[in-house]
Formats: structure tokens, sequence, C-alpha cells
């Protein structure tokens, strides 16, 4: 991943300047303006590591470089940044420019020389740049966790999650301070973008979504591991989640759940993360879910990539019988459709009997039925 720079000089574009950007591109990522509004823009809307800021209308008393100096210095303090002239009033003179740069004010530690000269210093400005950006820690995180950000940023339509989930990964590298407590809906929300991203490739039923396009997180979590959903009446034939991936979205979904006003969630297994935090303030099991998180992200990039088939997926889809004649098979158990009846509730009605099935639970996978759920209420339909 190279690092982001934004880079204002008014010879951005002409021939004369060519060479020399062509160099940095090489090595960097390169956002240019041609003037102090496209700047003043770009510098808020986009994300990047450091800034390149030319020397220009010297004999307007430098109505650009000022301004410009003075908005990182204020706005970006934080940011690096470097100055980069080809005129030699300004690189060979004493004048306002050079004397401004070397006072307080714009003291840098990391720049070797206040003002690097074009056609001179362009190497050595790139080594400057490059360990600069290396050394601040923000960007080594961007660095380490570039596989699962990049991710998020390709496979997630919402382009809050990658910044969200990097918020996170700094904090747990201590170089950022978060309210933790605001975060855990946030990756529930992470979550919730990837299960619409599946639905995209037809790993998730449509029927996971109501009318609304509102998602049920725990049907859809359900449904990719190939178990029945236990409100939208479909199920897959395959377990598209591995073991651990469907145990590690279940408990980010069960711990985040309380945290989460923006989905229909299952809240009578979800701790209460008030009580929690009343006891355990601390930032800890967020992390933990995040880490969790990735791996998670991870392998569903991979997953998308090798079953990227729409139609194939969505051959698996299962739509799940609650309702029609009730039935006896050759082991003396009752079912309708897919679902077993107890006998203690078969006791109601008889074979043959019109019946619908209002309430389920997953049949227990100890009593190896052929069934995928289990009767919890019944009524008969007339």
């Amino acid at each position: 991943m190279k690092p982001r720079i934004i880079w204002l000089d008014d010879d951005i574009n002409k021939a004369s300047l060519l060479p020399t950007v062509a160099l940095f591109k090489r090595r960097f990522e390169i956002i240019e303006c041609e003037n102090i509004d496209v700047f003043y823009n770009k510098s808020v809307a986009l994300e990047w590591d450091a800034a390149i800021i030319d020397v220009v209308n010297e004999k307007a008393e430098n109505a650009d470089v000022f301004p410009a100096l003075q908005y990182i210095a204020t706005k970006f303090h934080d940011k690096l940044w470097f100055v980069f002239s080809g005129q030699e009033q300004i690189t060979k003179k004493e004048n306002d420019v050079k004397k401004a740069l070397s006072g307080k004010a714009y003291e840098r530690s990391y720049v070797s020389k206040t003002i690097y000269v074009k056609d001179e210093d362009e190497e050595n400005l790139i080594k400057d740049i490059s360990t600069a950006v290396s050394n601040k820690r923000k960007w080594q995180i961007e660095s380490e966790y570039e596989r699962v950000l990049s991710i998020a940023e390709r496979r997630l339509a919402d382009k809050n999650c990658r910044k969200d989930l990097l918020d996170i990964l700094c904090a747990a590298a201590g170089i950022e301070r978060l309210d933790s407590h605001l975060y855990y809906t946030r990756i529930r929300i992470i979550l919730e973008w990837m299960f619409r991203a599946a639905r995209n490739v037809g790993l998730l039923h449509d029927r996971c979504f109501d009318r609304q396009d509102h998602i049920n997180l725990t049907d859809a979590s359900l449904f990719m591991a190939g178990k029945p959903t236990l409100h939208s009446g479909v199920m897959c034939k395959v377990s598209h989640f591995p073991h651990l991936i469907a145990r590690n979205v279940r408990s980010i979904l069960e711990i985040t759940g309380g945290a989460s006003h923006t989905t229909e969630v299952d809240t009578k297994d979800n701790p209460n993360l008030l009580a929690y935090w009343s006891t355990i303030d601390t930032p800890y099991l967020l992390f933990s879910l995040t880490y969790m998180l990735c791996d998670v992200l991870i392998w569903f990039d991979s997953y998308v990539s090798e079953h990227s088939d729409i139609s194939a997926n969505k051959a698996n889809w299962k739509t799940l019988i609650m309702a029609g004649r009730m039935n006896m098979d050759r082991e003396d158990r009752y079912y309708v459709g897919d679902c077993y009846i107890p006998n203690w509730k078969a006791k109601y009605c008889k074979v043959g009997d019109n019946i619908e099935v209002t309430d389920v639970e997953e049949t227990d996978p100890k009593l190896e039925l052929p069934y995928p759920l289990t009767a919890k209420y019944i009524k008969s339909v007339r």
C-alpha cells in the first residue's frame, strides 16, 4: 500500500514537472492540486498521509504558500508536510518564506531541509517522506491490517465500515482513544453489511430481509451456517460458515445485540452490556470482538471469490414447510413438512388434520432427526 501524498503545485500538470511527478508516483499515490482551492477541498474530502507544498506566487506576496502552511499547521497539525520549490528567489536567497519556515511555528523534526529544491532534492524528499510516514503509527496500523481494511472497502457498500474498523484497530494499538461503548454497534453494523454483500451473490436468502430491507441478523447467521431460520422460514442446504466462523459470528451478534437498535434481534439471550460495563468498563471485549470480525471478513472475501456463481448459490436455498397435514413416519414420529411434532403436542390432533406450526426451535442435533425444526406451538387449520 503506497503512502498517499497530496501535492499543491501550480505546475503539477505542466510538461516541465511531469518527470518529477512520475518519479514520485513510483513510490506514492499522488493527489494532485493545481491551486489552493482544490487543495482545501481535497485535503478535507480525501485521506492522505503527507503533503507537498510548492512555494508559488512569490511576487504576489506568497498568496498561496502562507495560507496553505497556516491551514495545515492549524487544521492538520498532526499531519506530515514538506515544502518543495524550484524558485531561486525562495531557495537560494533570504526571504520571508524561508524565515517563516525556520521559525518555531513551523518546526518539524522529520524534515532534513526546511525547503527541498526541485531538480536537486527529489531523492532526499522521497526518502524523508517515506521515513516520516512509516514512522507514523497509524500508517503502520493501516499497513499491518491492509488485507482486512481492503476487504471492508471492496466488499462492503457502506464506506464508513473501513473507517470504523481502523478506528478500533488504532485504539487497540494505543495510538487513538475512542468511546468503546459506541463501537459495539458499529461492529454489528459492519457484520450487517457483510451479510448484505452475501445476499448480492446469493449466499444469503432474500427472506432474511423484510419489506423495508431490514435484516434479521439472527436468521442471517443461521442461514449461512446451514441451520433453519426461526423467523424467515428458509434454510440453506449447505453450511457456508465453517464451525469456528459460525461461532465467531454468533458471539458478535449475541454480545453486541444490546448495543444496537438498527436491526431486529433476539434479545432473550443477549448479555446485558450496561451491567457488564458497570463492573468491567474496559475496551478489551470490544477489541476481542474486532479481531474475531477481522477473521470473519477475511474468510468471507476468500469464500465469495470461490463461490461467485449466484445461480449455483441460490440452488442451495430451501423454503421450510411449516403447515399442512400431520403425518407419521416409519419411526412413529409425528411431523408436518419440515417440522417434528413431539408426541405430547400431537395428542391435540390426529394424523391427517390440517395444522400450522406457529413457533419453532431448531431440532436438537443429538436426536438425529430428518426434520430441521421442532414445533413449539401448533394450531388446527379448518
